[in-house]
């Protein structure tokens, strides 16, 4: 289990949170900002997980 994090993981499970909160605020106000937020976060849970982003 070296090196993989539960999905109940509560860091994980935190920036799963943020991340679905910001592709609905993208998807109520796209804007360039709003698109920048959400790619952070992307980005965020890619490097604590490489392959987090295949299940999302």
């Amino acid at each position: 289990m070296c090196g993989r994090l539960n999905d109940n993981n509560p860091v994980l499970q935190s920036m799963r949170d943020a991340l679905q909160e910001l592709q609905q605020l993208y998807r109520c106000e796209p804007s360039d900002f709003n698109r920048y937020q959400l790619v952070r976060q992307e980005q965020r849970i890619a490097q604590w997980v490489p392959t987090e982003l295949l299940g999302v």
